[in-house]
Order: structure tokens, then C-alpha cells, then sequence
């Protein structure tokens, strides 16, 4: 009888008891290890792309953006920059979808200054955002920007965000634990008892 021990304790006594068993050992370890690096470079790279965010979250300062423009930009053709919803209505495109609207933003910071930024995300067919909310007040969306460089912001109320970074490190790190396991069993002999009738 083999002295290797199997993964499953239970499986190990049926088998010592039947008297008959082999072992399959899975190998390609170093396989599961290149699989281990790629999803920590994989979380490594939806990291970075929270370290923005995140720092301007701890350091930088908070104001309350409002939309002042569209632009509406295609491939081969100058921008158009639309000021009113007006202009925008008779600007939308459908059935159009190589046009990218881009919402401008303007705030104040702590010191006065005046900065207008781009919003990070562009639409198809129309705007993200409307220059005017349900109200009747300029639209509104809160920004964080970088005291010493105004106009690198983040827009966090934006789900783009956060929600493509965070599953790319969730892609990662579920990465990085199936090739953990696996690794982990690569060299190990697993019992195979033998398959007979069942008492």
C-alpha cells in the first residue's frame, strides 16, 4: 500500500481499509505559478488605478462642480461646444453613435481659483449630464481635486470611478487563489481509491 496521503481523510481510510489504492500527483506547478503572478499583476493594475482616487479622497480638496457645457466631438470634424439645453436638443444624435457628448464642469476652490475640467466619461446619443437639473438650477456633481494641481479631479459620484478598478482587482485576486490552490496541489499526491461495487 502507498504511504502517500490523499486529500481527503475520509477517502485515505476507506482506501487503507479496502487495501487498494494509486495516487495521481497534478504537476504543471509552474504553470499555476505563472497564473498566480498574471492575477497579481492584475490587481496590481486595478490598484493603480485607485491610487487617484484614493489620495485625493485622503488629501485633496472637495467642491460641488456645475455642468457649463457640452462638447460634442466626432472623428475628422471639429468639436462643437454647446452652452444651453437648448442647443443641445437640436444637437443630439440618435442614430449616430461615432459622436461623443463631454459634459464641462466648473468649480471654485477653497482659494477662489476658477477651474473648468472635462468629465472623464463621455456618452453616445447624448449628454451624461443635462446643463439644467428637473429644478431649474445649473446640474451639480460634487468633484475632488488636487490642491496643487486644480485641474487633475475625480468625479466619485460617477460609478466608472470605482466600479472598473474594483473588479479588476476582484478579477485579480480571484486569480491569484484558484492558481493558489491549484499550486498548492501541484506536487502533492492525491489517493485514488479503487472503484469497485458498492457494499
Amino acid at each position: 500500500m502507498s504511504d502517500e496521503i490523499p486529500m481527503n481523510p475520509s477517502v485515505r481510510a476507506r482506501a487503507e481499509a479496502e487495501g487498494d489504492y494509486g495516487t495521481y500527483t497534478p504537476g504543471y506547478a509552474r504553470s499555476k505559478a505563472v497564473m498566480i503572478a498574471v492575477g497579481l499583476c492584475i490587481m496590481g493594475f486595478g490598484f493603480s488605478q485607485l491610487v487617484l482616487p484614493l489620495r485625493l479622497l485622503a488629501f485633496g480638496g472637495r467642491a460641488r462642480a456645475e455642468a457649463v457645457a457640452v462638447v460634442k466631438e466626432k472623428e475628422g470634424l471639429p468639436p462643437g461646444v454647446l452652452r444651453s439645453d437648448a442647443e443641445i436638443a437640436k444637437q443630439l444624435e440618435p442614430r449616430d453613435r461615432s459622436y461623443t457628448f463631454w459634459n464641462t464642469f466648473r468649480f471654485r476652490t477653497r482659494e477662489g481659483v476658477v477651474v473648468e475640467v472635462r468629465a472623464p466619461v463621455g456618452s453616445q446619443l447624448k449628454p451624461l449630464y443635462a446643463l439644467i437639473d428637473e429644478e431649474g438650477l445649473p446640474t451639480g456633481d460634487l468633484v475632488w481635486y488636487d490642491k496643487a494641481c486644480p485641474e487633475t479631479v475625480v468625479f466619485p459620484l460617477i460609478v466608472s470611478t470605482w466600479f472598473a478598478p474594483v473588479m479588476i482587482v476582484l478579477g485579480g485576486a480571484l486569480t491569484v487563489f484558484v492558481g493558489s490552490f491549484l499550486f498548492y496541489w501541484a506536487n502533492r499526491p492525491i489517493a485514488l481509491p479503487r472503484i469497485g461495487e458498492s457494499s
